[in-house]
């Protein structure tokens, strides 16, 4: 070691400048060696090290006289040194951005190269040094420039003149970058000038081109300290770490170098200098060896972890939007499988102070024995310590557990720990979401009065229903009279009679029965049964249920009833929606047949209507008893109201409408102003005009027409016509402004007849008006308060028609 040491920084000063450059050098490239920025200014800074590295160990080597030789190593060293302002051009121009100068740095670079190898061959250049022994036993070397060297040293410095202004031009006034770049020019100038002072013939023995070599190497310190192009302080404790390594393994021929007579004997010069370097060679290769070796090694347990973290992030991105357990499950068994090798993903739940395993097919309820071994595990808290366990827990609560069930043999490394855990974590999260999820969502599929499931998520069901797979039947309950209990008791018993029928129904229904409230008065059963029979002794049990007397149940008078339609066949109906749309039809006609019914949907009901002349005849009693009600407070209108419909019935058989359309003309004749029964005396049978506020009140008779006729059974047809027979053809009329076409035909019809017999008539306010003098009020009132050819149709009616004149009169 004191041999080397007194080599080095004693007797030979060529050596000692050097070899400080060297290892500044191998420091700097170290502090690079692992980074994994694949940036071009990174790869350029790596050249430019290698560079140095080249130039400075090559005059290291060559003033120790390493073989194969001084001339060997100085040609190397000279390599390195020419392409060192190449390489620091290239940097500068990545660095700065300054494009289209790659052909023109590759061309210089091969110029470069070919003009070091050719002084390789003819020393036209700078030929090899002469060595000369000094008086203390020391080495120099002297240098005899050629003409060459000074051609390219023109060149290079005109290299440098023409990189300065475009690095110039391209900074402009920006002092940031001259503050980053100027300490690399520097040290640019510093090698050039070092070197072309060592080639002065008076410049003795001094090594200025090292010299400047170290400069340069203080100038990319600086740099990096002052962190203008790196981050270094992680850099700077990797290359401390490699440098030591480096300083460590060449221990060995440091100590044997000096030592070595001793080991092997007496030897001349160049075995002495073989063995040397076959040792460094070897250790060389053993570091080689190493670090590939590590690399692969890093490598694979890099490929390791990127894989189970990527499963990681998968998973956590999935789990945040994840609304279903089923599915978080699900997604758990196929993380834990992919991250972690030879293994099965066990999911327990705590449930009523219970555990319960969610396999793939469905909860598995643990025996008594696995229940016990279970809760004797948690109790002594192993839940917690084994690595292949981790809990779910959110609102310092346990909902349950993973269990890394693992088939083979080695355990589990830390990395695949580490993401059972937070697997966990993700889990813990996702669970707390779906919980709050399943409240609102809970919320949101069922009725708010009945807490049967709401119409909207019966669509939503049925949309996912395939009949044809899974057996289905539809049982359709419609409250008869639900409006006359509101009526008569008010709406607060009318929701009381709802909630009771509802839970009546609900808790008659079994687990393979969904119940829903479909309507305002009507509930659907969609039930996993399809055998006519059975859902028919089902829909006769509800009815006798609901006739029951319980004690909670509404007091009121009326029997609380329902008109039920059952469907069932799916060879009748090709969707969920078309069983329904049977299953309301049915019950549609057991309404209409007398309440208080059961009707099954059968083929025979395709395509049939019941007869508007049968239904006409099924609710006349009911009709003229409303009549003779609205006699008795109003004779005028009952006489009015026979009135209408007469001429409305002629009228539609004149304009040649159909048979249905004449008889709902002739019905809604009779009660377009039935409504009137709800209006006080004093404003139907007052002698003056009416107030606005009368008036008001006088025109809600078309809506308590309306709703009236809602409980008139199969009736509904003639609701269009009534509700429009006071709109007005210029859109100025009421309740709802229509014009034009957009009046119903019949509502036009009926406005026509309506004000010719309120012309035409006695009132308590006014004398009957002459058929003239109305038929001219017709007239008149074309295209504005009438349809101008249902008015011309009604005048040609009453020239063509005596009795018109008899009925006036």
């Amino acid at each position: 070691m004191k041999h080397f040491m007194n080599l080095v920084l004693i007797k030979n000063i060529y050596i000692g400048i050097p070899m400080a450059a060297l290892i500044c050098y191998l420091f700097l490239l170290f502090c690079f060696l692992n980074v994994a920025e694949k940036s071009s200014e990174v790869r350029d800074l790596k050249a430019i090290l290698s560079a140095l590295l080249s130039w400075t160990g090559g005059a290291v080597l060559m003033r120790l006289q390493i073989s194969p030789g001084i001339q060997f190593w100085y040609h190397v060293s000279l390599m390195g040194l020419f392409t060192i302002p190449i390489l620091i051009y290239g940097f500068l121009f990545h660095y700065l951005d300054i494009r289209g100068k790659d052909r023109f740095l590759d061309g210089c670079m091969a110029v470069t190269v070919s003009v070091v190898l050719l002084n390789v061959f003819t020393g036209c250049i700078l030929p090899p040094p002469e060595v000369q022994i000094m008086a203390n036993g020391g080495i120099s070397y002297h240098y005899h420039a050629k003409t060459g060297i000074w051609l390219l040293a023109a060149a290079e410095i005109i290299l440098l003149v023409y990189v300065t202004l475009l690095a110039h031009k391209k900074i402009g006034g920006q002092l940031e970058y001259r503050k980053k770049l100027g300490p690399l020019l520097i040290g640019t100038l510093l090698i050039m000038g070092g070197n072309i002072l060592c080639v002065m013939p008076w410049s003795g023995d001094f090594p200025f081109d090292t010299l400047g070599g170290v400069g340069m190497a203080v100038c990319f310190v600086y740099i990096i300290y002052k962190q203008y192009l790196f981050s270094f302080s992680m850099r700077a404790t990797t290359g401390a770490v490699y440098l030591i390594a480096v300083v460590v393994a060449f221990l060995p021929m440091i100590i044997l170098e000096p030592n070595i007579d001793h080991v092997i004997g007496q030897t001349d010069s160049f075995t002495k200098q073989f063995i040397t370097v076959f040792v460094v060679l070897q250790c060389l290769w053993m570091v080689l060896v190493m670090s590939y070796a590590r690399k692969w090694l890093e490598r694979i347990l890099y490929q390791k972890k990127k894989h189970i973290v990527e499963s990681l992030v998968e998973f956590q991105d999935m789990a945040a939007s994840i609304l279903n357990k089923k599915e978080l499950y699900q997604k758990i068994r196929s993380t834990v499988s992919s991250a972690v090798p030879d293994s099965y993903a066990r999911i327990f739940e705590k449930r009523d102070d219970h555990f319960v395993e969610c396999t793939a097919d469905g909860d598995r309820v643990l025996d008594i024995e696995e229940e016990a071994r279970l809760r004797s595990f948690c109790g002594t808290g192993g839940i917690h310590k084994k690595p292949e366990i981790a809990v779910f827990k959110y609102d310092d609560k346990i909902y349950g557990f993973l269990y890394v069930e693992l088939h083979r043999k080695n355990r589990l490394i830390y990395d695949e720990a580490d993401c059972i855990r937070q697997i966990a974590n993700s889990v813990s999260g996702a669970l707390k979401n779906i919980s709050a999820y399943e409240k609102v969502y809970q919320v949101s599929i069922h009725d708010e009065l009945t807490g049967l499931y709401n119409r909207s998520y019966c669509s939503e069901f049925m949309k996912n229903l395939d009949i044809k797979e899974h057996p289905t039947g539809m049982i359709y309950l419609d409250m008869d009279n639900f409006k006359l209990y509101n009526d008569l008791y008010g709406e607060e018993t009318g929701d009381q009679i709802l909630r009771w029928s509802a839970s009546q129904v609900q808790n008659l229904c079994s687990d393979k029965m969904s119940v829903f409230r479909v309507g305002s008065n009507e509930f659907l059963i969609i039930a996993e049964e399809s055998r006519k029979e059975i859902l028919l002794s089902f829909a006769r049990l509800i009815q006798n249920t609901i006739l029951e007397q319980k004690e909670d149940k509404p007091k009121v008078i009326q029997p609380i009833t329902f008109s039920i339609g059952i469907a069932w066949d799916k060879n009748m109906a090709e969707s969920a929606r078309k069983l329904f749309r049977q299953a309301r039809r049915a019950a549609f006609y057991a309404k209409g047949n007398g309440k208080n019914r059961i009707e099954i949907y059968e083929k025979s009901f395709e395509g049939q209507e019941q007869s508007r002349e049968k239904g006409y005849e099924q609710v006349t009693p009911t009709i003229f008893a409303l009549m003779a009600a609205v006699d008795a407070k109003d004779s005028f209108t009952f006489e009015h109201s026979e009135n209408v419909s007469g001429y409305a019935m002629k009228l539609a058989a004149k304009m040649g409408l159909p048979k249905d359309d004449i008889q709902t003309a002739k019905v809604a004749g009779l009660l377009h102003d039935i409504g009137k029964i709800g209006i006080p005396e004093s404003i139907l049978k007052k002698k003056g005009k009416l107030t606005d506020e009368e008036y008001e009140v006088m025109k809600t008779h078309v809506e308590n027409s309306i709703e009236m006729i809602h409980f008139l059974p199969n009736m509904n047809y003639v609701i269009p016509a009534v509700l429009s027979h006071h709109e007005r053809y210029d859109g100025k009329g009421y309740p709802g402004g229509v014009k034009g076409m957009d009046i119903p035909l019949l509502g036009r019809i009926l406005a026509v007849c309506d004000s010719f017999d309120a012309m035409v008539s006695r009132r308590a306010y006014k004398d009957a008006l002459s058929v003239e003098y109305a038929i001219g009020e017709l007239e008149k009132g074309k295209g504005t308060q009438f349809d101008p050819d249902v008015a011309e149709a009604f005048i040609e009616l009453i020239e063509e028609d005596p009795s018109f004149q008899v009925k006036a009169s």
